[in-house]
């Protein structure tokens, strides 16, 4: 048996949004069940002030730095 759209959203909203927010960002779902049933049509996501993408960050530490750390380390013994 194949149930038509207005039977399914009888007493839900058929154009709807959700919003997600995060420590660094706040997301958008707009879902529209004429459209699309299975998930959202559009999503938008916004950045909070401050946020530095992960891949900007320079926390990588390099060998020779290493080095250098620990022989100012071991000679201040």
């Amino acid at each position: 048996m194949v149930k038509s759209i207005y039977e399914i959203c009888d007493g839900r909203p058929i154009k709807f949004e959700r919003i997600y927010e995060d420590d660094e960002t706040i997301s958008i779902w707009k879902y529209d069940l004429k459209k699309f049933q299975n998930g959202p049509i559009e999503v938008e996501t916004k950045y909070k002030r401050g946020y530095i993408h992960p891949t900007l960050k320079n926390n990588k530490k390099y060998i020779k730095d290493l080095i250098k750390e620990q022989n100012k380390n071991a000679t201040k013994k």
